[in-house]
């Protein structure tokens, strides 16, 4: 496991058992990296899984901060705000079907927005993600092979963003995100058991890596009966 993510867990888990208190400014990065017995580029990686988990947050020249009502709330629905797609509560398995898994060419629109050539081949992804059995969202995906490796279907049926973090060694900082109404298709009839043209909820978003280089060009769309927008303003 890589140590930024060690670190990251560690961190989490003071800040569950209240060693870091809600509103708490966190030690600076170079007292965290003598603690951890490593780099302070190290300790950033791992403040920014957890400022992604909406654990943490920074104020520019003063420092990290632990957020204040962090506990989740017990409602069943999926949360939109996470850069990351469908996620749930503590305690609940995610999985994945796979509608579309398939290698090709990118249309000149998703080379202009992922930033690729049209030579360079892209991941074309579809998959229903459930939540304790439960269809909660239908993610279609745009990757480019290059900065995305050895994709297959094992780590489809699971998160592939952690495979992103964890096995690749990427740091996801940013997304630009539209979020829209729609009405359901036939696979959303289907899938979510409901009717369509039933009201839909869509976001369209790039995500981005620390560098700014965008690597997912995706689509994710929502039951209007589980799904809910969670938006931090500091």
């Amino acid at each position: 496991m890589p140590k930024y993510i060690e670190i990251a867990r560690s961190l989490k888990n003071k800040i569950i058992e209240g060693e870091f208190k809600e509103g708490e400014l966190l030690p600076n990065q170079e007292a965290l990296a003598k603690t951890y017995h490593t780099s302070r580029v190290t300790v950033r990686k791992a403040i920014q899984l957890l400022i992604d988990e909406s654990l943490l947050y920074t104020r520019r020249g003063s420092g990290t901060y632990v957020r204040s009502n962090i506990k989740k709330d017990n409602e069943s629905v999926t949360q939109i705000n996470s850069v990351f797609g469908t996620s749930a509560q503590e305690g609940t398995a995610v999985t994945s079907k796979i509608i579309r898994f398939d290698v090709r060419f990118p249309t000149s629109y998703e080379s202009e927005e992922l930033k690729i050539k049209a030579t360079d081949p892209v991941y074309d992804i579809k998959r229903v993600r459930y939540v304790d059995e439960e269809a909660r969202s239908i993610e279609t995906s745009i990757m480019p092979l290059k900065y995305i490796k050895d994709l297959d279907e094992e780590i489809l049926k699971g998160s592939i963003y952690n495979y992103i973090r964890e096995e690749l060694g990427y740091v996801v900082s940013a997304a630009r995100r539209v979020i829209i109404a729609s009405k359901a298709n036939h696979l959303d009839s289907e899938e979510f058991e409901i009717e369509v043209g039933d009201p839909i909820l869509e976001t369209n978003q790039i995500v981005f890596f620390d560098d700014g280089t965008p690597f997912d060009l995706s689509k994710t769309r929502y039951p209007y009966t589980s799904g809910k927008i969670v938006a931090d303003i500091n």
